[in-house]
């Protein structure tokens, strides 16, 4: 092999691949959710989370390190309460066994929702909204585990009195189709 298509192979590696904790899916998930929570301003109060069937199919039954849980509700949940976008795939890297059991009530409360998203082609698709009170954030990501198309907070109808309304965006007001994981 000569010294430039080893460099090209290099570059290639490099630019592809990305370090991550866990696997990619839930990963990815809890990456968009982190997005969605920082993009409310404050600790969501309840999540819903739309999922092409591939990212739904390989990311309910995957362990998530540091947490002895499988599946995507424990992603969730830390995703909301210490995950930081900025860490893309090593979004949950400072995750603790407080954080963990924290988590664990943020489930039990009931405030996760997960659906499957319908009518898309997309394989790759995350949609999360992320509310408290009255304010609402949506973050989208599509294509690659770490692309973002989509991220906006919107304001209670109250708050947006006198403005010209924006088309709404997202699944906040998508029915679930569980009840709450």
């Amino acid at each position: 092999m000569k010294e430039t298509e080893r460099q090209q192979i290099i570059a290639l590696v490099k630019s592809e691949v990305i370090p991550a904790i866990g696997c990619t899916e839930p990963i990815a998930v809890a990456l968009c959710v982190a997005k969605a929570a920082e993009v409310l301003g404050k600790r969501p109060q309840k999540i819903t989370v739309l999922l092409s069937a591939n990212i739904l199919k390989n990311a309910m039954g995957v362990g998530i390190p540091g947490t002895g849980m499988i599946g995507l509700p424990i992603a969730v949940a830390l995703g909301a309460l210490i995950g930081k976008s900025e860490y893309q795939l090593e979004v949950l890297k400072e995750s603790t066994p407080e954080a963990v059991e924290e988590g664990k009530r943020f489930i039990e409360e009931k405030r996760i929702h997960i659906s499957l998203k319908e009518h898309i082609e997309e394989k790759l698709y995350i949609e999360v909204c992320c509310e408290a009170g009255e304010e609402k954030s949506t973050a989208i990501i599509a294509g690659g585990h770490t692309t973002f198309i989509y991220s906006a907070q919107r304001r209670s109808a109250a708050k947006q009195a006198g403005r010209s309304k924006r088309r709404e965006r997202g699944g906040c007001t998508r029915p679930d189709l569980t009840e709450g994981i």
